[in-house]
């Protein structure tokens, strides 16, 4: 077999790189040794003997390997936890050390990461080299734990992103993410797989464990696939597009022109005739712009997406959406870490939500917003806009209104944060607690008419049933599309959580959607694992997207995560100027987990002593705004989503007007100096 040599001493500088603990300690002394440093007889040539490894348990042979190797160690001189876990800044670091360690001058661009720690070069170089990328919402996640998916994905971009043809032979290849699915393939094609599929299972989500990364590293290292050179070269740009009429095609040839970039066109299996295109005919294309589903067929592939970092992507406007053609590209590749900047064609319409539509399909990637062309625009018009964007390297500041925003992954043009799920959801909405019958689907609706499209409820608010209504209705009268509107419930502690399957269904029956956009667990409980681990199985199924929980805090945090698959997308928390939690946020923010204010204005028998704080009016006056739209602006500013309740179109719409104004650091601080600690409700 073909295989791929260490240095003695880089195998030295990789010892005890993944031993598990609860801090950094065991890595931060290897991480000190150079290359060069002399060998530790112990570390070498202590037996690959384990009292937790079996001589026959199918990964004992690539334990021994990798500890004779310098890979990986025990975890004390007995012990070597083949089922214990790590995390993504662990396997950035073995694969650092892999390739030599060489010179990082850049700091790592995240903002869960710190300078000079021992993780840090290894971070930066993992992304910069696409080896590691962050998530959408600007994080890394250092102490995100890995899973399968993950750590297989992670190592097929080591080895250069190498084609597969040969279908993954696992029953459950459908659960694999879209990012993931060629580095499965590859994976299981050379071996890499035996061990993690039980009964062909691959459980992707499933965090991976010691004894198969060793098993992985093993294979890869002693076989064929290791053959691949390394990380692969990226850089290019590519300009992909779709053009039913060819009013879409010059632009994109204006781009790659003046871009020195690929041309790529997306082009349908089945082409589309005249009469598929008639709009209001019940036709070809009609058909699929009412199916969200709809994936039509692309006949060729990009040949070397993985070798670029920017994409530009055309399109025309169909029924005020991207055609669904358009969805099966970007479901087709790992957009992870690349920049896409997105234009169309419309004679009307705007661009509109048929970008931010698109970004969940490819949730890794970096967003530019993007801009609308009539038919027949020329070259200069495009030229100028090109020259006027913010493209790598400078994108990130989109996201930073403030270094709270940033941290959080804010984005306020798009007015959406990505969640480490790969989904995008509103940071504004609407709260519905207290709003039943006529009063809640009326206060649905205004909000969704004045262009909020995040509505939170609960099986303890009672009102599941008219929040669907209201959303069903409103999807039909504005023409809005179901994956415009972000819909969040919650299962509540006591006979919910202890029956979870039955009350997850049944809110989700009430609700009737198709699915829900984010489920959380209302507040802590002694059921609330076996709840949330239903709502993992729910997620599976593809009725939930995101999970996320209420009423947890720092301890409850570190008890609660340990115990679960996947780490909640959401906290929501009471957070208002006199309940500030400012030892919490940040401490959630830097898990990759978002942070929502419930009771954003002081909640029930406290909003109006809230808003008329001199404080808070004097700063909302030299704004001309009101008091709530401070208060929210603030929350915001923090990295605060917010969704204030109410049933009052003008409040509503107002509680939206939240973007052309920006608190000054001044007033930050004053609003901050407001808190009293003083908790509104029990939770």
């Amino acid at each position: 077999m073909k295989k791929r040599f260490f240095s003695f001493a880089m195998a030295v500088s990789m010892l005890c790189l993944l031993t598990l603990t609860s801090c950094s300690a065991a890595e931060a002394p290897v991480s000190d040794r150079s290359s060069g440093a002399e060998p530790l007889a112990a570390d070498i040539t202590r037996a690959a003997s384990f009292s937790d490894v079996p001589a026959d348990a199918w990964y004992a042979e690539a334990i021994a390997y990798c500890q004779r190797n310098g890979i990986m160690s025990g975890t004390s001189a007995a012990a070597f936890e083949p089922e214990g876990s790590l995390t993504r800044a662990m396997l950035a670091a073995v694969l650092y050390r892999m390739s030599g360690s060489p010179a990082v001058s850049a700091p790592p661009a995240f903002p869960d990461t710190a300078t000079g720690a021992w993780y840090s070069d290894a971070v930066a170089w993992a992304a910069g080299n696409r080896v590691v990328s962050g998530y959408g919402g600007g994080t890394f996640g250092v102490n995100d734990l890995t899973t399968r998916e993950q750590a297989i994905a992670i190592l097929w971009r080591y080895a250069g992103t190498p084609e597969s043809g040969t279908a993954a032979d696992v029953s459950d290849a459908a659960a694999v993410s879209a990012w993931a699915q060629a580095a499965v393939r590859w994976a299981d094609a050379n071996g890499l797989l035996e061990g993690m599929t039980e009964n062909r299972q691959l459980a992707p989500k499933t965090n991976i464990k010691r004894g198969e990364i060793a098993f992985m590293l093993y294979h890869y290292l002693d076989g064929a696939a290791s053959s691949q050179p390394g990380p692969a070269a990226g850089g290019k740009t590519l300009v992909a597009y779709f053009s039913a009429t060819n009013t879409t095609r010059p632009l994109a040839e204006y781009a790659a022109d003046i871009l020195d970039a690929d041309l790529y066109e997306i082009v349908p299996e089945v082409p589309y005739t005249d009469a598929d295109l008639a709009y209001y005919t019940g036709g070809r294309a009609d058909r699929e712009q009412n199916d969200p589903a709809a994936r039509p067929a692309i006949s060729r592939s990009v040949e070397n997406m993985a070798g670029c970092d920017t994409v530009f992507l055309g399109y025309p406007i169909w029924h005020g959406q991207a055609p669904r053609i358009v969805s099966t590209f970007l479901e087709s590749y790992d957009f992870t870490g690349k920049t896409i900047i997105p234009f169309c064609t419309s004679h009307s319409s705007g661009i509109g939500s048929s970008d931010t539509n698109l970004h969940t399909l490819a949730g890794g990637a970096d967003w530019i917003a993007g801009r609308r062309f009539a038919g027949g625009t020329d070259r200069s018009t495009m030229e100028n806009w090109i020259n006027s964007l913010d493209l790598p390297g400078q994108a990130a500041a989109l996201d930073a209104v403030t270094t709270a925003t940033g941290k959080a992954g804010f984005n306020f043009e798009t007015k959406s944060v990505a969640l480490n799920s790969g989904y995008e959801m509103p940071i504004n909405g609407l709260g519905t607690y207290s709003l039943h019958g006529e009063t809640c689907v009326n206060a649905v609706k205004s909000a969704l008419s004045n262009g909020v499209r995040l509505i939170d409820t609960a099986s303890a608010y009672g009102n599941e049933r008219e929040v669907g209504q209201a959303v069903r209705e409103a999807m039909e009268e504005l023409g809005l599309q179901r994956e415009e509107i972000f819909v969040i419930t919650k299962i509540y502690p006591g006979s919910e959580m202890a029956n979870p399957e039955q009350a997850i269904q049944a809110c989700l029956d009430r609700l009737d959607l198709g699915y829900v956009d984010m489920m959380l667990l209302h507040h802590p409980d002694r059921n609330d694992v076996k709840a949330y681990q239903a709502m993992e199985e729910f997620v599976e199924a593809g009725t939930i997207r995101s999970l996320g929980l209420s009423n947890w805090y720092v301890k409850e945090l570190e008890e609660f995560l340990p115990q679960v698959n996947i780490t909640p997308a959401l906290v929501q928390n009471e957070i208002h100027p006199y309940y500030q939690e400012n030892d919490v946020i940040p401490y959630i923010q830097d898990l990759g987990i978002v942070v929502q204010g419930w009771y954003p204005l002081g909640g029930r028998g406290h909003t109006a002593e809230l808003l008329g704080d001199e404080t808070i009016s004097g700063i909302a006056r030299a704004h001309g705004v009101s008091s709530a739209q401070a208060i929210l602006r603030w929350n915001l500013q923090k990295g605060v989503a917010v969704i204030p309740g109410s049933g009052n179109p003008d409040h509503i719409r107002e509680n939206t007007e939240l973007y052309d104004f920006e608190l000054t650091e001044t007033e930050m601080a004053r609003i901050n100096a407001l808190d009293r600690n003083e908790k509104h409700d029990w939770y």
